[in-house]
């Protein structure tokens, strides 16, 4: 039954290349919030559930993780976060409520949620910067919220290590809070195509909620091949087109033997000499049967 919540990131996972502007969110809660799982949602659509069920104040710390640049494939399997997945599929034994959606379409900021639980439940917050791992042994009384601003994940083989590291200090913070207090986490995500403000992906009128804790993100291109800026009007036609190619020099050296080939085989057939007479029909001997 709670199986459904994580794992089917992974069935999924074929599919999610289809929503390359979107990504995951993920809540777990030891108070009974009902918020149904869904495969995609929008993210003006998912705020305002958040905002009806939150306003009521349910839960004694609210733990806001802030993680861009990820993608519903980064959490295809259990070892990306493992202490995560233990919440969302049932195995932590003190999480009443969980709620998984897919793929959200925009970007739904955490600090929207923040400043609601600010203003409606009297939290005072607490700001943990991902990227040094610091964070005080002592939250302070309830109601609270811890927002935890993680830094854009990289592009790199280590991608996969930094978000298990990163759900390593979420489960760190978690543990120092109150045993007899309830909690909430809500693992807010926004996909790569969104970090930074030189993004091509369309954003949706009705998301507009820009953060300031993201403006100094730019987007990563050191994968990409560094553009030649030296102008086209000094460069020779040979240097600005490539003329002949590989393909073409292997085309031309297979039609030369096709064509030595075809030389070979016209030259033997024309080289055949047949007389004549061999096929005209011998009669002698016919006679000769006739005459014995």
């Amino acid at each position: 039954m709670h199986l459904s919540c994580f794992t089917l990131l992974a069935v999924g996972a074929a599919t999610v290349n289809a929503f390359r502007d979107t990504s995951p969110f993920f809540l777990a809660s030891t108070s009974e919030i009902t918020l149904p799982s869904e495969q995609l949602k929008t993210a003006t659509s998912l705020l305002e559930e958040l905002t009806l069920k939150f306003s009521t104040c349910p839960s004694d710390y609210y733990v806001i993780v802030s993680q861009p640049g990820v993608h519903s494939t980064d959490f295809a399997t259990l070892r990306s976060a493992p202490r995560l997945g233990a919440k969302m599929t049932g195995q932590d034994k003190g999480i009443r409520s969980t709620m998984t959606v897919h793929e959200v379409a925009g970007v739904l900021e955490a600090k929207q949620i923040q400043n609601l639980l600010e203003r409606d439940c009297g939290a005072q917050t607490t700001v943990v910067d991902g990227a040094s791992g610091s964070y005080p042994s002592d939250f302070g009384a309830a109601p609270h919220v811890i927002y935890i601003d993680f830094p854009v994940l990289p592009l790199g083989t280590e991608r996969s290590q930094q978000l298990s590291d990163n759900d390593g200090l979420i489960s760190d913070i978690i543990e120092r809070l109150p045993a007899k207090k309830e909690y909430s986490v809500l693992y807010t995500t926004s996909p790569k195509e969104f970090v930074g403000s030189d993004s091509s992906v369309y954003q949706p009128k009705g998301d507009l909620y820009q953060d300031t804790i993201h403006m100094d993100l730019k987007r990563d291109y050191s994968a990409q091949p560094r553009q030649d800026n030296t102008p086209s009007n000094n460069k020779s036609l040979f240097q600005e087109y490539q003329y002949f190619t590989p393909g073409l020099f292997m085309g031309l050296m297979a039609s030369f033997f096709f064509l030595i080939i075809l030389y070979v085989g016209f030259s033997a057939l024309t080289s055949l000499e047949v007389p004549y007479a061999a096929f005209e029909k011998d009669t002698a001997s016919s006679v000769q049967k006739k005459q014995q």
